[in-house]
Order: C-alpha cells, then sequence, then structure tokens
C-alpha cells in the first residue's frame, strides 16, 4: 500500500503541476471578481498540499500491511462494470426521463442491486437523496435541471 500511496502521491502532484502552470495563460482574477482560472489554480494547488501530505503519510507508515485486493474479489468486476453502465444510462436518460425520474431508477439500481441494501432503506433513501439534491441545485444553487417528462 505503501508503493501505491507514494505512485498515487507522484502522479497527483504531477497533475496539479501541470493544472497550475497552465493556469497562468488564463485570467486569474482575484476573490471578488474570480476569472476562469481562478477555480482550477485553487484546486490544482489543494491538490498538491493533498499529495505531499500522502507522500509524508506514506513514508511515516511502518509494518506490513495486507496486500491491496482492489478489484479482486469474486464479484467485483461485475459490480464496477454495472455501476458505469448504470451511471452512462444516466447521463443518457437525464434530459428525456428528467432529473427526477432518471435519479430515482439510478440510485433504486445502486441501492438494491450494487449495494444490496433492504427494500425500505432502497425506497427511503433514494426519495431523501433525490429531494435533497433538488433542494441543493435547483433552489439553493439555482441550477436549471432537466424537467424532462414533467414539462409543463
Amino acid at each position: 500500500m505503501k508503493y501505491y500511496d507514494r505512485v498515487c502521491s507522484i502522479l497527483c502532484f504531477a497533475f496539479a503541476g501541470i493544472v497550475i502552470c497552465l493556469s497562468f495563460s488564463v485570467p486569474m482574477g482575484r476573490i471578488g471578481k474570480p476569472g476562469p482560472a481562478f477555480m482550477p489554480f485553487w484546486v490544482a494547488v489543494t491538490l498538491a498540499l493533498l499529495s505531499i501530505l500522502l507522500w509524508v503519510e506514506a513514508g511515516r507508515r511502518k509494518g506490513i500491511e495486507a496486500p491491496v485486493q482492489f478489484l479482486s474479489g469474486e464479484g467485483r468486476w461485475s459490480s464496477v462494470m454495472m455501476t458505469v453502465g448504470a451511471l452512462l444510462g444516466y447521463a443518457f436518460l437525464v434530459e428525456p426521463l428528467g432529473f427526477f425520474l432518471s435519479t430515482l431508477f439510478l440510485l433504486l439500481f445502486l441501492f438494491r442491486f450494487i449495494g444490496n441494501l433492504k427494500w425500505w432503506v432502497v425506497f427511503t433513501g433514494m426519495v431523501l437523496v433525490t429531494l435533497m439534491t433538488h433542494v441543493l441545485f435547483k433552489v439553493a444553487l439555482k441550477v436549471q435541471l432537466p424537467a424532462g417528462l414533467f414539462r409543463l
């Protein structure tokens, strides 16, 4: 795990460095009036700092660690592929079906068939998550969400 964390920290730091360098070619702006490079620059700075912290933390670890078993368990690849398929389906169906229906179907699939949760948890979770994301994006952030079948 230590090796993988070191490799990941190097890759993230390199990516952050590229974004930081490229953001200087676009107007940065300032806090009161941010330009197009303002957010990417500060996100890349944060990523660079976090990758440095990961490098240091990986170097401080001692002892024998369990081997990484990412995607090596039985049925893991099928779950990953089904999740990718569900997200691609969501991307294609969000416009014609609208935000509510497509999000409900996505969460139903993820909670029940990928997460294997009980039905009462599935229905409660999918309704609450859909309503909370609607309130966050539509009401608080005033983002126009696809209406789909519910166009008035």
